[in-house]
């Protein structure tokens, strides 16, 4: 890691805050800070909790205000491919974190550097009264972060006060901190963003099927709930002109960049998505156009302020974004129509010069024909997706399940034969949490799933807490204990189990009315599951033939490539059999090798035929063909997510 920029040459001033933490507790520390002491020990379960690495680092800083009130928080991490410090985790200032905190402080510089704690109960110099004044704060104490021995940020908490921490405070921050080490583990690596955020690299990459079902789940909350959702569409001002000037791979650092800036900015209930080449487009859960037009504005200033490198890699140029802004269900009705209208609002704001926010308005919007109802193309679309899509046949049933019960949650959960454990295929009603929790494994042993799907019979009951078998700390956070779960058999196996549960109404208990009347659909579930779960593996097949198919074609255009990838599969195949690889690995690995240049048809041939050498924006362009194959093989099922991430 580089010496970061901007540490003090006087290191006097560093060392007059500088503590030396031991990690050895006296009985009298124990005894005065045991309640803060069992905190501590919490830290080692964070690593062990599967969330996204965000998340995780929220929970942390959850538990270090348990442990010591603080009025301010940043957490750094330090970027290597941009060699600047990246706020990943920023509490309790209102607003825009101030310029001068957005790339590091002096505080984090001292960590950087030294390696150590620091405490400043109060300024006593210039240059820190500078950097507190900018909080605002009038004292901190700021830790390292360590990964496998190396320094990767700052832990920074801040009180309005002077003398607001004390040594103690310093100590239990240092000690939380070292027991939350595993957390970092492969942050160097690249396992952990080092540019972006988790959420921000996704968007550069992402899956627009998902969040098109993103924007499903969301306008579907909000007619449940009665509350509106706003989306936005952001096109970059000159990209193109921009791309020409610096080259391709500067262009797409600058997207990067403005996914980061983006994700940094919204909430974890909201959902961004790259949408094209130069646009992104961001779901604003239960916000209305006032608030949609405040949070567009915010983002467009928040762009046009960052600085992105020019040719010589200094950062000097500016770019802008052009917003469109709608609302359901106010501009819209279903999600088509919805899209269309955003579509609509860029272009008035492009239109209008770029780097401005434009909102759907009602004299946008064409009325439809008198006496003519308007064709229901979200239901359409929903089912012609349905059919290429097992999850979404299987949502749209659960739904149905649930509307027949009167449940505002539901789930199915899919048997796996080669672990015996339940997989979370389905999950409606679980707010924020749905997407976290889908794919999760569930074990037969001591759950409801496991109970139901032993006995193949259903479970109608007032109380989940009446199976002595089965922890009741399981599902406490539900807010009926009533359950309705039916397994799905098929022969003398059990497929999957549904669940319904918080039931509504009045008398919030499911009956065997409620089991009456969504039995049959459990019958048709268990059908189109056994004929689905057939069809998705003949189908994964397929996808992954045809797309073999076409490397193979796309290499016998051109003599130098024939074979090229055909050995590199046999190659890597036999390579992982000699390590002893698993047979799954080493298929896997096979396929990877065989799709890997597949990108290489988004490329025009003239440039791979050219006589000459090769300008820096073609060179650019050959060297993005990895980012293309990966694009194209979206056409794979997630299970085959791996493929993708090899090449």
């Amino acid at each position: 890691m580089p010496e970061p920029k901007g540490f003090i040459e006087n290191d006097a001033i560093a060392r007059h805050y500088m503590l030396e933490v031991s990690p050895d507790l006296t009985r009298e520390f124990a005894a005065r800070r045991y309640r803060e002491i069992n905190i501590l020990l919490k830290a080692n379960l964070i690593a062990n909790l599967n969330m996204e690495f965000k998340v995780s680092l929220h929970v942390l800083c959850d538990l270090v205000s348990e442990m010591i009130g603080y009025d301010r928080a940043l957490l750094y991490l330090w970027d290597n491919d941009l060699e600047i410090m990246n706020p990943f985790i920023v509490r309790g200032f209102s607003g825009d974190l101030p310029e001068a905190l957005r790339q590091g402080n002096l505080f984090a510089d001292w960590c950087l550097r030294y390696g150590k704690t620091f405490l400043v109960p109060f300024a006593s110099h210039a240059q820190v009264s500078r950097t507190l004044e900018v909080v605002p704060a009038g004292s901190l104490v700021a830790v390292p972060i360590y990964e496998s021995n190396a320094v990767v940020g700052s832990l920074q908490l801040f009180g309005d006060k002077p003398n607001r921490f004390s040594e103690e405070d310093a100590k239990l921050l240092w000690l939380l901190v070292i027991q939350s080490e595993s957390l970092f583990r492969d942050y160097e690596e690249g396992q952990r963003p080092r540019v972006l955020p988790e959420a921000a690299a996704a968007v550069v990459q992402t899956n627009l099927t998902q969040f098109y079902d993103q924007l499903d789940r969301e306008i579907g909350r909000a007619e449940r709930r009665k509350t509106p959702v706003s989306l936005l569409l952001m096109e970059v001002d000159g990209l193109a002109r921009y791309t020409r000037r610096c080259g391709h791979l500067r262009g797409e650092q600058a997207l990067q960049e403005i996914a980061s800036l983006l994700t940094g900015q919204v909430r974890q209930i909201d959902a961004v998505a790259r949408y094209g080449e130069n646009r992104f487009a961001l779901i604003l859960a239960e916000t209305d156009r006032k608030g949609g037009l405040v949070f567009a504005e915010r983002l467009r200033e928040t762009v046009a302020r960052h600085l992105f490198t020019d040719e010589q890699g200094e950062r000097s140029l500016g770019l802008t974004l052009s917003v469109g802004l709608v609302t359901f269900p106010f501009d819209a009705k279903d999600k088509i129509t919805l899209i269309q209208a955003v579509e609509k609002a860029l272009h008035r704001a492009k239109e209008a010069g770029g780097n401005r926010v434009a909102h759907h308005s009602e004299e946008a919007a064409a009325p439809a024909p008198a006496g003519e109802e308007p064709v229901d193309l979200e239901r359409i679309g929903q089912t012609i997706r349905a059919v290429f899509s097992l999850d979404q046949l299987l949502g749209l049933i659960v739904q149905i399940a649930m509307e027949a019960a009167a449940a505002d949650k539901g789930s199915l959960l899919l048997h796996d034969p080669a672990t015996g454990h339940f997989v979370i295929r389905v999950a409606c009603g679980f707010g924020k949490y749905a997407d976290l929790i889908r794919h999760t494994r569930v074990p037969a042993r001591r759950t409801v799933t496991g109970w139901v799907a032993e006995r193949k019979e259903p479970l109608v009951t007032a109380d989940i807490g009446e199976l002595r078998e089965i922890p009741r700390s399981l599902y406490k956070d539900y807010r009926s204990p009533s359950f309705l779960s039916i397994p799905l058999v098929a022969g003398d196996r059990t497929l999957a189990v549904l669940h319904l549960s918080n039931k509504r109404g009045d008398d919030p208990v499911f009956t065997r009315r409620d089991l009456e009347r969504v039995a049959p659909l459990a019958e048709h579930l268990t059908r189109f599951l056994e004929q689905g779960l057939a069809f998705e593996t003949t189908q994964q097949n397929f996808s992954r033939a045809a797309l073999a198919a076409l490397a193979q074609i796309l290499e016998a255009k051109d003599p130098y490539q024939r074979g090229h990838s055909e050995r590199v599969a046999r190659y890597a195949g036999r390579l992982a059999e000699r390590l002893g690889l698993e047979p799954r690995t080493v298929e896997r690995l096979t396929l990877s090798a065989r799709l890997h240049d597949l990108g290489k048809i988004a490329i025009r041939d003239r440039i791979f035929h050219k006589p000459g050498r090769l300008n820096p924006d073609e060179v650019a362009l050959v060297r993005r063909h990895p980012f293309f194959s990966w694009k194209i093989l979206d056409a794979l099922s997630p299970a085959d997510e791996e493929i993708k991430n090899t090449i």
